[in-house]
């Protein structure tokens, strides 16, 4: 399965950016947007998913943030606070729990 496919059957509304410009562009045109989940190496783009997680967590401390890697992991001070990391492969019912534990809730 695709990690899209996994987090639409685990009850998520998804929108899929290509790059990290992208995702970007997405984020300040929607602004119910709770949670994000990033690869580190994404293909084109000026920005790895690393700098993507610290601008959103900047931006909009309120979105969660779950950044993995098959290749990279986070050096110190790489993660932004309350962004999380997992290396790949994942299991499909870890993605949506870690996801799920990111997200703010609109109770508190």
């Amino acid at each position: 399965m695709t990690l899209v496919d996994v987090l639409e059957d685990a009850g998520f509304k998804v929108i899929e950016a290509v790059h990290a410009d992208e995702a970007l562009q997405v984020l300040k045109a929607v602004s119910d947007i709770q949670g994000m989940v990033t690869d580190v190496e994404m293909p084109r783009g000026s920005i790895n998913g690393f700098e993507l997680a610290r601008q959103v967590r900047a931006s909009r401390h309120e979105i969660g943030v779950l950044i993995v890697s098959g290749r990279a992991a986070p050096k110190s001070g790489e993660l932004p606070e309350g962004a999380l990391f997992i290396g790949k492969p994942v299991h499909p019912e870890t993605l949506v729990r870690l996801l799920k534990g990111t997200l703010v809730s609109k109770d508190t």
